[in-house]
């Protein structure tokens, strides 16, 4: 099956701008893979692989930049890293910048989203439980990947339908956030909710809880609480997710399938899929890591011994402060030092959805929403699973005590995530939070509060010189 998918992006990649002219000259492309592929199921999982290896692509590195690397979670080894990220100093051509990868999941998900019921049609025996589902996976990753895009450069392209045909205008103007969240995201995943198969449960495919998850994510960017509220209630109403018990919390990152807490992760095998290059950004065995602990999190972690996340979370022996090993299983060798795998045979299990994020963005929601008894309840499940007392409603007596108390429990919890840095845009601190640490680190630097446009990240250089109808974000070269 991936011969077969290789095929298709090797047919699909023919029609492309900039493809060879002696293509011009033969059969359209689009009917040589509707053709030759789009016939049988077995094409169909091939498409959904196709896609999910493009959704390892996204989070091998990227989500890594978007959600932590200009956060106070991290900052850049001097020596190997780019300071920019932690300085607020992002250029079109820093690596994180380019949504290519985005957008080949989105052509993808494109791609089955028109040819599965084709198939169904050429291959009627074919389960329509079955097709349901791949049609759900197809639009709840499509959702999540403009998801992606909303948070990280807000306005984007919007593509529906699969670039496959030489007549297809190739340049798209950029669609408004706005927009993309309330024509686009919700919509798909709402549809999504209504094909997927509620039996479906794998942890390793986009399912149910992966629909109702995602809704609650784009709600609470959108600040819309109730309906955040409601979509929690419908994740829970499945009664299929829980806390891992405190004992076992390293499971949620070394073995996903086999907990009751993760919704959606992301599968690898570097035997087949190569290394994770998240790895070489925070820990591996064979080259300096680019990115560093934090002042903030080491001095925490290293000193609230209670908290089991702390040990587990990052290698609180190597001074260098460079070894984040949460996703990775203890190996430990005789001195009881961790022995890290080559960055080219790191498998990262990287949770995209898990139930312990969820029940603290409820938590948020129940804030915000002035029920602090509930914001309170949902705080310490995580808060105690951790290893630590609980809070007392007389710990945390306002609105902003209780959601400072939230989302360090969300830093603390989520640590390394892709989490850290959209939480406090979508409270409003990245300059309260952030400048401070940006001006100690490096004085001359321009803080988010010099122009808060920076929040937002450029766009890459070579995504604007392959589309003339892209603007730049503001205020970036």
């Amino acid at each position: 099956m991936k011969r077969l998918f290789y095929l298709i992006v090797l047919a699909s990649a023919a029609v492309l701008p900039g493809a060879c002219k002696k293509f011009l000259d033969k059969k359209p492309q689009t009917e040589i893979v509707t053709s030759a592929f789009w016939k049988t199921e077995d094409d169909i999982k091939a498409a959904i692989a196709g896609m999910y290896s493009g959704l390892q692509d996204v989070c091998s590195t990227n989500f890594f930049y978007w959600g932590d690397s200009r956060s106070d979670n991290f900052y850049d080894n001097p020596k190997y890293g780019n300071v920019s990220y932690y300085t607020n100093g992002l250029t079109s051509s820093i690596n994180g910048s380019d949504w290519s990868t985005l957008y080949t999941v989105i052509g993808r998900a494109n791609d089955l989203l028109k040819h599965v019921p084709q198939v169904k049609i050429l291959q009627p025996g074919i389960d329509q439980k079955a097709i349901n589902y791949y049609l759900s996976e197809a639009r709840n990753v499509r959702a999540w990947c403009y998801l992606q895009l909303v948070k990280v450069w807000g306005d984007a392209p919007l593509w529906t339908i699969p670039f496959d045909s030489i007549g297809i205008d190739p340049y798209k103007a950029r669609t408004s956030a706005q927009y993309l969240l309330d024509s686009l995201i919700i919509p798909d995943l709402l549809t999504a909710a209504a094909l997927s198969d509620p039996n479906q449960k794998l942890v390793w495919e986009a399912n149910l809880g992966t629909s109702y998850a995602a809704l609650m994510d784009a709600s609470m960017w959108k600040h819309d609480y109730t309906s955040a509220i409601n979509w929690y209630n419908k994740l829970t109403g499945l009664k299929r997710y829980g806390l891992e018990p405190t004992a076992t919390w390293k499971n949620l990152f070394i073995s996903p399938s086999k907990t009751v807490e993760n919704i959606w992760s992301l599968y690898w095998d570097w035997t087949t899929d190569g290394g994770a290059g998240i790895s070489g950004e925070i820990g591996a065995g064979n080259t300096n890591s680019t990115f560093m602990t934090s002042d903030v999190m080491w001095n925490y972690f290293s000193t609230t011994t209670s908290d089991i996340r702390g040990a587990q979370s990052v290698d609180l022996k190597v001074k260098a402060h460079d070894k984040a090993w949460k996703f990775y299983a203890p190996n430990l060798d005789s001195k009881g030092n961790q022995i890290y795998p080559a960055n080219n045979q790191a498998n990262v299990y990287f949770p995209l959805y898990r139930h312990a994020d969820m029940m603290l963005l409820r938590a948020e929601a129940a804030n915000d929403l002035s029920d602090p008894a509930t914001a309170l309840t949902l705080l310490n499940q995580v808060h105690v699973r951790a290893g630590l007392t609980a809070y007392v409603a007389t710990d945390l007596p306002d609105s902003a005590t209780m959601s400072n108390a939230i989302l360090k429990e969300r830093q603390y919890e989520l640590f390394a995530e892709g989490r850290r840095f959209f939480d406090l845009v979508r409270n409003g601190i990245v300059v309260k939070v952030m400048d401070p640490i940006i001006k100690a680190r490096k004085p001359d630097a321009i803080g988010f509060g010099a122009d808060t446009r920076t929040i937002l990240w450029p766009l890459n250089i070579a995504v604007l010189n392959a589309n003339p109808k892209l603007v730049q974000n503001a205020p970036y070269n």
